[in-house]
């Protein structure tokens, strides 16, 4: 089968042809990825206090652009008390671009409890992780495994937990957008154990934003989620977030703020349980060092937790501009 009939040919003086006979042409999408179905809810999460608890010391040092060490040392009820080092290791860089896994982790030297990730871009659309987790000689790796395909309009997500013979969970989900503003997903939860009965779940997920402000919302048989996002000045933000547990029977609405300022920040929180919480954190102009602390207080019984939080940076990474 000869091409050459159809008009206009390659040789054609307009400059205009149609594509050889069976040869593939990438589409054009002129609507943003959406994400996945994990991150349908990240623009309020930001916006949320992240509270610290105890004291916590961070360094942070850059031997070379794909190398770095870390040390931490934390004090604290809830989180594992004590010293960690680690590091993270690129194998190959160019520029911004990673050509081989990274390689982060870190490891208490007293209990040998220890954090491993590898993340690692085969292809620039294809993004594989892998994270695990010891807490101490007698327990299992806590593992969790993502494989995530992000084109134009879409990302197709698979993520595995502890997955054994005996039992496990996976969650497949995409997310696609239809319109310039409007996104829609789905998920898929697997889950076995070891009488190895299949137990199946699916949620529903849907998006609508613009630059200043997001709606989202995800719905399953467990329960609700339901977030909105709003850049009310181009230094505070605001987030509403809703969450119903049909297990439960349980409803919090939370409401949350962040101002940002030249070197600082401040993140503020109220829930329905009559909870306040409070952050700042302060990047220090003259020294490589960022500080931080936090209270949340719930009203009704008086209690209260308080946080401190420094990390040094002789890098320069974290020094305020």
């Amino acid at each position: 089968m000869s091409c050459k009939g159809c008009p206009p040919f390659r040789d054609s003086e307009m400059g205009i042809f149609f594509p050889d006979c069976f040869q593939r042409v990438s589409g054009y999408c002129a609507k943003k990825n959406p994400g996945s179905v994990q991150n349908l809810h990240i623009l309020a999460h930001r916006v949320m206090p992240k509270f610290y608890d105890g004291i916590e010391l961070d360094y942070l040092h850059r031997l070379a652009p794909n190398k770095y060490i870390t040390a931490a040392w934390v004090l604290s009820h809830v989180r594992p008390a004590g010293f960690r080092f680690g590091g993270l290791y690129t194998f190959r860089v160019v520029d911004d671009t990673m050509y081989t896994p990274t390689i982060m982790g870190d490891v208490h030297p007293t209990t040998l409890a220890a954090n491993l990730n590898i993340l690692y871009y085969p292809f620039q659309s294809l993004r594989m992780e892998a994270t695990m987790q010891k807490v101490n000689m007698e327990t299992p790796v806590e593992s969790q495994y993502t494989v995530e395909w992000t084109r134009p309009c879409d990302t197709w997500t698979a993520n595995f937990y502890n997955v054994r013979n005996e039992n496990g969970q996976c969650t497949l989900s995409v997310m696609r957008s239809i319109t310039a503003h409007w996104a829609l997903g789905g998920e898929v939860l697997l889950e076995w154990n070891q009488s190895k009965n299949l137990m199946t779940d699916a949620a529903f997920a849907a998006r609508y934003s613009h630059y200043q402000y997001s709606l989202a919302a995800s719905f399953s048989r467990q329960g609700m989620d339901i977030s909105y996002w709003q850049r009310i000045h181009p230094q505070i933000q605001m987030a509403n977030l809703l969450a119903w547990n049909r297990t439960t029977r349980k409803t919090i609405a939370t409401i949350c703020y962040q101002w940002n300022f030249r070197n600082s920040a401040v993140h503020g929180m109220f829930d329905s349980d009559a909870s306040v919480g409070f952050m700042w954190t302060k990047y220090l102009t003259n020294l490589p060092l960022e500080m931080g602390f936090s209270v949340v207080m719930n009203l009704p019984t008086d209690r209260f937790a308080f946080g401190m939080r420094f990390v040094l940076d002789p890098s320069g990474l974290r020094r305020g501009v």
